[in-house]
């Protein structure tokens, strides 16, 4: 129990003893966003390039964490730990098709447990993983457009609408539409209607998973407007860690499914300035999304009585390390913009290490619930709240396979170790990897094998080994 679960305790006891019911405070609702792909590249995160007001001004009035991580840097791993509480070795899913319940039958998810404590539970967009949510988590759960690229323009419909296998439409889009014609203004409609239709007797858990950045970066053109050639302005270290192993880079990953890319080299320059001219649209028409989510809080006079999250499932490579997408070991890839805003709480901002399998015990902690009678592998965050100078961990871990391996990161305050064993037998190590954050903030540099590290290198890799088991 937190100070904070601690201290609501003592109010619940000097109701009691007044002669006031508790039960009559109303339970906090709380209202989850999670974005798709979105990397801390964000005005309150010190982006002098994005244009993102809306979560800026969200962020003013909440705890941002400023090194928060993800436990897999792609899209269903990542979120079948944050919302199971439990790390992708304990779900033991590594892939986008995999049902959580297919590995654990008897989880009570991260939404199912405020279900069952009474809270009205509903989902828009991207939540869990697009086709394998979970009907046990939820009331109703809708994960968007079936069609879920929604492209307007007909020289890219035509090209996406081929069932032959070849490739998608082009990887970016702006076509004069509203909002929304494309995916993300669909579910911020289906999310505003929810909110107008829930029982004002009973809190809510509503969770919305907007899908952009995600690609292909489609977004009405009045967002592409709000730019011009943004990539001038962007300084991005070009070629991967020197020492690191080829595989430990993903080749621009889904990048090269969209038409227009090339299947294998280099991403050419202008394609790459237009890409990154879509990352950054994308990012303001999402923003602007959640801006009229947020003002229908206050409209209904609900935002006083809400927690908020707001979340990226994990991070993402602009051409950085001469790569694109996600799906690596690195900073660009694993870490992620975390805000929680507390109606109760004060706001302001943290470097204290916290990673996203946190989420579970501090969304419990915060609104007063009991934990669930299961492990959760994350600690409450809520402590970070009363001391943002407090840290809650000395390290943040993720996970992730390639090939006939599996990369095991370890990141502390200053050093990040990617430990690579083969999956047949993890006590087979392939390679390990070691940056240091002080001297190399781009981790240009792999150290592991230089005598001035080894003890670096064996103090985490005993750590590694404490806490995950590898």
């Amino acid at each position: 129990m937190t100070a904070y679960t601690k201290f609501y305790c003592i109010i619940s006891l000097v109701m009691l003893m007044t002669g006031c019911n508790p039960k009559s405070t109303p339970n906090l609702n709380v209202l989850f966003i999670i974005v798709d792909d979105l990397r801390p590249e964000l005005g309150c995160y010190g982006s002098t390039i994005v244009k993102s007001p809306h979560i800026d001004k969200l962020a003013h009035e909440s705890l941002v964490f400023d090194r928060a991580y993800c436990q897999a840097p792609i899209c269903s791993p990542s979120r079948m730990s944050f919302l199971s509480g439990l790390r992708p070795n304990e779900t033991t899913i590594h892939d986008n098709n995999t049902p959580l319940r297919q590995t654990i039958a008897d989880i009570i998810t991260l939404p199912q447990h405020f279900k069952n404590h009474g809270y009205q539970a509903r989902a828009f967009g991207k939540v869990f993983h697009q086709g394998i949510g979970d009907s046990l988590s939820w009331d109703f759960y809708d994960d968007g457009p079936k069609h879920r690229s929604v492209y307007q323009l007909y020289e890219n419909t035509e090209i996406n609408d081929v069932k032959d296998g070849s490739k998608r439409g082009r990887p970016y889009e702006a076509a004069e539409v509203a909002d929304d014609y494309y995916t993300d203004g669909i579910i911020l409609n289906r999310a505003l209607d929810a909110l107008d239709s829930f029982d004002t007797d009973r809190p809510f858990f509503l969770a919305i998973g907007f899908l952009k950045p995600h690609l292909p970066f489609l977004a009405p053109k009045k967002y592409w407007d709000l730019y011009d050639n943004p990539r001038a302005n962007y300084s991005r270290y070009d070629e991967p860690p020197i020492g690191a192993p080829h595989f430990a880079m993903n080749n621009a990953g889904e990048l090269r499914n969209y038409y227009g890319v090339p299947e294998e080299g280099q991403i050419p320059e202008a394609l790459g300035d237009t890409l990154f001219h879509g990352y950054m649209a994308c990012i303001s028409y999402m923003d602007a999304q959640i801006g009229k989510l947020l003002a229908k809080l206050e409209e209904l006079h609900i935002k006083e009585n809400t927690v908020i999250v707001l979340v990226g499932d994990h991070g993402y490579k602009l051409g950085d390390f001469n790569d694109w997408c996600k799906d690596t070991h690195y900073e660009f890839d694993t870490r992620v913009p975390l805000i929680i805003h507390h109606p109760h709480m004060t706001s302001g901002r943290t470097s204290s290490l916290v990673e996203l399998v946190d989420l579970y015990p501090t969304l419990t902690d915060a609104t007063s619930l009991p934990d669930p009678e299961q492990k959760m592998s994350g600690k409450s965050l809520m402590q970070i709240f009363e001391n943002n100078s407090l840290s809650v961990k000395s390290a943040a871990y993720s996970q992730r396979p390639r090939g006939i391996l599996m990369g095991f990161s370890i990141r502390t305050d200053r050093f990040r170790l990617v430990k690579w064993v083969h999956q047949s037998d993890y006590s087979t190590v392939d390679f390990i990897e070691l940056y240091d954050y002080h001297e190399d903030p781009v981790e240009s540099l792999n150290v592991a094998d230089s005598a001035s590290y080894l003890s670096v290198r064996e103090a985490m890799l005993q750590q590694l080994k404490a806490e995950i088991g590898v």
